[in-house]
C-alpha cells in the first residue's frame, strides 16, 4: 500500500469488451467474460496491496446495462478501488451510473499520497475516434493548478500520438497534439497512460511518458495497415509511482489466454 517511502502501486486494465452476454463476441475469438477472468486471478494473486486500478475504457462491446452489470461484478473481487473510464465502445452515461453506483470512480481525479491521478474523458458518441472537450481540457488545467506539489498521472482511453498502424491512427485522439499541449508545460506530469490500440507503447514525448496496454480480451498486431489481430497473450500494466517522481513501469502477460488467428 502507499507510503511516504515506497510510493503507490497503480495497475491498468483496458479494453475488456464484455459481451450482453458471457461468450466471444465475434465468431474465432475466446470468450472475454473468461478472459478478464484470468487476467484478474492472476493480477490478485500477484498485485494484493495495489493502490489502483485503472480501467481504461472500451468496458463493454454494446453499452447495454447487462454488460456492464457483469463488468462491475467481475471487477469487485479486486483488493483495491477502481476508477474507470469510457471509451468508443461505452455509453459514458450509463458506464458512469453503474460503476458510480456500485462505490467505484469513473473519470475524475483522485490523490494517493504524494501522487494525482486524473481520469480524462475521450469519448465521442457516434465517433470510433476519440475528442476531449474544452471543459475536460479546462478541468485537467484546473486540477493541476490545484496540487501544486503532487506528481500526476494522466488516464485517458484513446491514444495521443500515432503508433504506427494506420487504421488505428486514424481513429486515435482527435485532438490530441492540443491535449499533449495542455500536459506538457507541467513538469510535474509524468505520465499518460491509454486504452484503445490492444498493444503495448511506450514512448516519451516532451518529457511526458506515454504509455499504451495491452487488452484483456484480443490483442491487434502491431505496426498493421489494416486491422489484423495478434495471437500475443492478454495483459495489464503495473505502474509504481515513487514519492520523489520517478515512475517504473512493465507489461505483465497472462498464460493461456492467447487468440488463435487464422490466416486470412
Amino acid at each position: 500500500m502507499a507510503s511516504a517511502t515506497t510510493g503507490i502501486t497503480v495497475i491498468q486494465i483496458t479494453d475488456t469488451h464484455l459481451g450482453v452476454e458471457p461468450g466471444p463476441i465475434r465468431p474465432g475469438q475466446p470468450d472475454s467474460d473468461a478472459q478478464l477472468a484470468a487476467v484478474l486471478e492472476q493480477l490478485q494473486r500477484r498485485h494484493p496491496t495495489a493502490d489502483l486500478v485503472l480501467v481504461t475504457g472500451d468496458l463493454v462491446e454494446v453499452p447495454e446495462p447487462p454488460a456492464y452489470q457483469r463488468l462491475v461484478r467481475q471487477l469487485s473481487g479486486l483488493p483495491a478501488p477502481l476508477v474507470a473510464l469510457a471509451g468508443n465502445h461505452d455509453d459514458r452515461t450509463l458506464a458512469h451510473q453503474v460503476f458510480t453506483h456500485a462505490g467505484h470512480g469513473f473519470d475524475g481525479e483522485r490523490v494517493i499520497g504524494p501522487w494525482l491521478i486524473l481520469g480524462v474523458d475521450s469519448s465521442y458518441p457516434d465517433h470510433s475516434a476519440g475528442w476531449v472537450s474544452a471543459a475536460e481540457l479546462q478541468r485537467i488545467e484546473d486540477s493541476i493548478a490545484r496540487h501544486p506539489a503532487h506528481w500526476v498521472l494522466v488516464a485517458v482511453h484513446h491514444p495521443v500520438v500515432a503508433i504506427g498502424s494506420e487504421w488505428m491512427d486514424a481513429i486515435g485522439l482527435l485532438n490530441g497534439e492540443e491535449f499533449l499541449a495542455r500536459l506538457t508545460p507541467h513538469a510535474r506530469v509524468r505520465a499518460c497512460v491509454f486504452g484503445h490500440i490492444h498493444q503495448t507503447f511506450d514512448q516519451t514525448h516532451g518529457g511526458l511518458r506515454l504509455l499504451g496496454c495491452p487488452a484483456t480480451c484480443v490483442q491487434f498486431r502491431p505496426g498493421s495497415k489494416d486491422f489484423a489481430l495478434d495471437p500475443e497473450e492478454a495483459g495489464y500494466r503495473v505502474l509504481h509511482l515513487h514519492p520523489d517522481g520517478r515512475l517504473e513501469t512493465r507489461i505483465e502477460r497472462v498464460a493461456d489466454t492467447r487468440t488463435v488467428v487464422r490466416p486470412s
